[in-house]
């Protein structure tokens, strides 16, 4: 189990992300290396399995531990995800759209202000 452990914690002490280019501007979304998505769910596979072992005993702690971080790196991955994917439709909705501009003007000035930020 010590070997597993060290496994996934030298995994996760060195992962990756992407910078990928938003359509054709100066901004960059961040994404997890596809390899790093799949080896996540694995190490999350692979954790919840050794809590079941007989054999856990003296490991409890630190593999509870990492379900805990793997459960978390997962959750903020997907919440960027979401998150990006929002802001991509909704900058083509309010900035790309005349139409949208003037039919929704207050909305579309707090669009701007969250698109300023996002340069």
């Amino acid at each position: 189990m010590s070997k597993t452990i060290l496994i996934v914690q030298n995994k996760w002490n060195e992962v990756e992300f992407e910078l990928m280019k938003h359509k054709d501007t100066d901004i960059f979304t961040l994404k997890l290396i596809e390899e790093n998505f799949e080896t996540l769910e694995e190490h999350q596979l692979l954790v919840n399995n050794m809590l079941l072992s007989k054999y856990v005993g003296y490991f409890e702690k630190q593999i509870e531990e990492w379900k805990q971080d793997l459960g978390a790196i997962y959750d903020v991955v997907q919440t960027l995800i979401e998150v990006q994917k929002s802001w991509s439709f909704l900058e083509n909705l309010f900035i790309g759209s005349q139409e949208v501009q003037r039919e929704l003007p207050t909305e579309s000035k707090q669009f701007e202000v969250i698109h300023t930020d996002m340069l």
